[in-house]
């Protein structure tokens, strides 16, 4: 494995002899193994669902198009209530305006020539493409000027079989994910320049000052980003101070810019543990101070070990000042949900689950997830050991992301997001070299051994080697969410017909249920929705006196229920509101409205006190 990162020649024709070449030296056929990954990510089928039928894969994207929709509508820049969840005061977003922008711009320059209908499912279908052909054009200049062209093409075709990734860019996805993904590329292939180019650090600070400002998801990733500038510093010394002061000043300047275009400015000295606010802009302003210290004493710093102590000292400082501002965000994002509601609804999220909770309901999943972006942290890390001394820096960085993605995604799934997007930074060239070693005089274990290697970054391998032992297939422990068809136009038109009211419904068919009716509703999957989550939560897991009760409480018109989530095998302990989808219960304060043609069930709400919403 020495050599894995010792590819000779920087083009696709490495061989000398065309008795030696072999297909994969022929762009034509590398082009056509990248197309065939992209076929495969983007059926046709999904992207006609998409602009036909606003079909979007997740609750987040129906959310975010109502967003959207609300700004085109004319709702304050600076207004990130959602007015229609737990109306009349409605439930805040946390979500940056920065994402809404360009996607209410497209859909409304390309409403006149189109139709709102037909603007809406073009945008929403061909954003997400946009943003992967970006993400692709990264990988390929990175691996590119190290590695040749063939590593470059493999790397794109190695993007299309990393698990997870593509999901985040498929079509209809408009979350802020694949954002924050091509955000934290872009950081890294910055960082990783080896002629520490001051141009390369603006560049990363600018990425990064970006990502703070879509969603504070990527804060591991940009925390080990920006040790690894520090750590260039205090090793390199001088040569290393332009980067580290570049990076900062840029990260301080563009994070409180961008802060003050998507901030109200009535907010402006509050704190937010889970966007950016004043807390986490004073670790840029803080970091860049650090290193405006480190110029001014640049000749008193002549050694490493004084250039540790004192980036431990100002360390030390700029973490006591934020723990001073905000020590309640040491706690994480989750504030204030009851036990009940981080039971029965976060712990069941997938991306907030462990490894071991994977592992268990899914092992096939995991281990596709979790294998190759082990192998490619341990590959990047031997390579940053041993490899050409061009390409170390790079694969330091690169084994850092890896590494410490897969550690954090023991704990929290949605960790992998940002650190799968190195994978195919590693596996591009692993698979040149394989191709490379199998045409020449290797022993044949090293063949088999590095063979072995490159199909174990490919996480289908790792679905297929788990398909012999999987017998029947395991059952989540989280619920059954909401179906599918629950959400969609056809579903949910009769429920639009209803004169308008509050529904209660499960959080997760919340944001369908605002994107395609007219209605508000009680509950969506979101923290800061707190009272709404705890009404659903609590009424639709509960007895018939906790239905009624959160009814009650939150005003709702109507109750909905998908009756494809109704599923017990002990009917007797099913909750009231499964009972009521199922017909073995009835309640005289709920009138059934026939919804013919679809999965849902829905009561008009009749209790004392409640207007009829009529």
């Amino acid at each position: 494995m020495r050599a894995t990162y010792r590819l000779p020649a920087p083009s696709c024709a490495e061989p000398s002899s065309s008795a030696d070449r072999s297909a994969f030296d022929n762009p034509a056929i590398l082009w056509l193994l990248v197309v065939l990954g992209l076929y495969t990510l983007y059926p046709l089928a999904d992207f006609r669902a998409v602009v036909e039928r606003l079909r979007l894969p997740d609750s987040d994207d129906a959310m975010r198009l109502v967003q959207v929709r609300d700004l085109l509508a004319g709702q304050g820049w600076f207004d990130m209530v959602q007015h229609r969840l737990m109306p009349p005061d409605g439930a805040g977003m946390h979500w940056s305006r920065l994402v809404d922008a360009p996607l209410a711009g497209l859909i409304g320059l390309a409403t006149p020539w189109l139709g709102r209908p037909l603007a809406e499912g073009l945008v929403v279908a061909l954003w997400p493409p946009a943003l992967f052909a970006a993400y692709l054009l990264i990988v390929y200049r990175a691996v590119r000027s190290r590695f040749g062209v063939r590593p470059a093409l493999l790397s794109l075709f190695a993007a299309t079989q990393v698990a997870g990734l593509g999901t985040l860019f498929a079509f209809g996805r408009i979350d802020h994910h694949n954002v924050q993904v091509l955000l934290v590329l872009l950081l890294g292939c910055a960082l990783a320049d080896s002629g520490r180019s001051v141009r390369a650090a603006v560049v990363g600070g600018l990425a990064t000052a970006a990502s703070l400002a879509v969603g504070l998801e990527a804060l591991p990733v940009i925390v080990i980003g920006g040790l690894f500038v520090l750590g260039d510093w205090i090793v390199a010394g001088r040569t290393g101070l332009p980067v580290f002061r570049a990076f900062t000043l840029t990260l301080a300047g563009g994070s409180l810019a961008l802060f003050l275009i998507q901030t109200d400015p009535a907010l402006w000295a509050t704190t937010q543990c889970d966007a950016l606010s004043p807390p986490w802009l004073w670790l840029a302003v803080g970091s860049a101070a650090v290193a405006s210290g480190a110029t001014v004493l640049a000749a008193r710093l002549g050694t490493p070990l004084r250039r540790a102590g004192f980036a431990a000292a100002c360390g030390v400082v700029v973490v006591a000042v934020f723990v001073s501002l905000a020590p309640h965000c040491l706690s994480g994002p989750f504030q204030g949900l009851p036990a009940f509601v981080r039971t029965e609804w976060l712990d069941r999220v997938r991306e907030m689950q462990s490894a071991r909770s994977l592992l268990s309901a899914l092992p096939d999943v995991a281990l596709a997830c979790y294998g190759p972006l082990l192998l490619a942290g341990l590959v990047a890390a031997h390579a940053a050991l041993r490899g050409r001394p061009e390409i170390r820096r790079a694969a330091a960085l690169t084994a850092a992301f890896l590494l410490s993605g897969f550690v954090l995604a023991q704990f929290q799934f949605r960790s992998l997001y940002m650190a799968a997007a190195f994978i195919p930074l590693v596996a591009g060239p692993v698979f040149s070299h394989t191709v490379t070693l199998l045409r020449g005089p290797a022993p044949a274990w090293r063949r088999i051994a590095t063979s072995s290697l490159a199909c174990l970054l490919i996480a289908q391998v790792w679905v297929m080697l788990h398909a012999p032992f999987s017998g029947s297939a395991p059952e989540s422990a989280a619920p059954a969410p909401a179906g599918p068809d629950c959400g969609t136009a056809q579903s949910l038109a009769a429920l639009d017909m209803l004169p308008s009211g509050l529904i209660l419904a499960d959080q997760d068919l919340g944001p369908s249920i605002l994107l395609r009716s007219h209605h508000g509703v009680v509950a969506a999957p979101y923290h800061r929705a707190i009272t709404g989550l705890i009404a659903a939560v609590e009424g639709l897991s509960g007895d018939e006196a906790a239905l009624k009760r959160a009814l009650a409480t939150s005003g709702a018109t109507y109750l909905v229920v998908c009756t494809h989530s109704v599923t017990s095998a002990d009917r007797a302990m099913a909750p009231f509101a499964r009972r009521l989808a199922e017909g073995t219960a009835t309640a005289p304060w709920l009138e059934r409205l026939p919804l013919a043609g679809t999965p849902l069930a829905a009561w008009r709400v009749r209790l004392a006190g409640q207007g009829s919403g009529a």
